[in-house]
């Protein structure tokens, strides 16, 4: 197996770990949810349902390829190699906005404990932030692992 097929399956079987971190924090706000009888509960449901069918897709999309190319290749980088700076800004942007979501999501749930509404709300919130924010991580990851390293004369003698 060479550099790059062996790059390629590090990036996805480290992609699919940090994925468990946000399927974890999704199926602990199910079971929460679930346990508590309110009005709302269809929404609550609805909305941590369609979060986690984007969590499989994007699962099953990662894992199945292998030790195929990413597309975020064309994404995160131009066609001379280059980074793109277009969507950096947007996935940085992505990420203040996740952890503004989780700072405000982890203040209301503990500052708030006597009140289940607001607590399994607060779950919902987390848990599409943690989603975001997981999101944001791999997208660093992948240009990290996969940017074009100037080969410098010091790199030859070692």
């Amino acid at each position: 197996m060479n550099i790059q097929d062996r790059k390629n399956l590090t990036y996805r079987l480290l992609a699919g770990l940090i994925l468990l971190i946000s399927a974890g924090m999704i199926a602990y706000a199910f079971v929460v949810v679930l346990k508590v009888e309110r009005k709302q509960l269809f929404l609550d449901v609805l909305t941590l349902g369609i979060t986690t069918f984007f969590l499989l897709f994007e699962e099953i999309f990662i894992l199945k390829g292998g030790k195929k190319e990413s597309y975020l290749y064309k994404i995160g980088f131009n066609d001379n190699g280059k980074l793109n700076s277009v969507p950096l800004i947007a996935v940085i942007v992505g990420n203040f906005i996740g952890f503004g979501l989780v700072s405000l999501g982890i203040s209301v749930y503990f500052v708030r404990y006597d009140d289940v509404t607001i607590r399994t709300s607060m779950l919902i919130i987390l848990s599409v932030a943690v989603y975001l924010v997981v999101n944001c991580l791999i997208y660093y990851l992948y240009i990290l692992m996969f940017r074009k390293r100037e080969v410098r004369l010091e790199d030859l003698i070692k």
